[in-house]
């Protein structure tokens, strides 16, 4: 018996479109395509959205994938100690780092904590949006770090100077040890 591989991707953060996509053989594309007719023809992408996921692969180039990890290894570095929900055995490029993705929550625990650091990096030139609850547990909030190849290495490390002199490292290192009130 053969086994049929079949990948399912989101094209929203990775390539800032919408939607998603299902990479198959060719028999099991012509199944889907006869079994799944009210879901592919009601769901179907917006030519913008498939031409802005086009343009985002065209830019998805080797160069510019090692230097978007270059950029997320270099901010782990200089924020020290990874998140909880990172995870160190990654593959590929991530050797180097223990990161798996270029969005880095900080976790600094309660709705206030986060809006108020948000708006202190905000005033100093960054844009870390807080992520609270409903999105998130209560007690869990979060700052949401996304690291481009289109950032430079100043720019990383003037973040990470930030995110230290505004406090927001000490606050996620108290809430990891469960310490205090946020």
């Amino acid at each position: 018996m053969t086994l049929a591989v079949v990948t399912c991707r989101l094209l929203s953060k990775a390539f800032g479109a919408h939607g998603g996509f299902v990479a198959c053989s060719s028999p099991l594309h012509q199944l889907l395509l006869s079994r799944g007719r009210a879901g592919i023809y009601s769901t179907a992408l917006p030519l913008p959205a498939v031409a802005a996921a086009d343009a985002a692969l065209a830019l998805a180039t080797p160069q510019r994938r090692a230097q978007l990890w270059a950029r997320v290894c270099a901010f782990e570095a200089a924020i020290g100690s990874a998140p909880r929900q990172a995870c160190g055995a990654a593959r590929g490029p991530l050797k180097a780092c223990g990161w798996r993705s270029p969005i880095v929550p900080i976790e600094v625990g309660s709705e206030a904590a986060a809006l108020e650091a948000s708006a202190r990096l905000q005033r100093s030139g960054f844009l870390v949006p807080a992520i609270r609850p409903p999105t998130v547990p209560e007690g869990t909030s979060r700052l949401r770090v996304v690291v481009t190849a289109g950032h430079e290495e100043e720019e990383v490390a003037e973040l990470a100077r930030a995110l230290s002199e505004s406090g927001v490292l000490r606050l996620r290192d108290a809430h990891a040890r469960g310490e205090g009130e946020y």
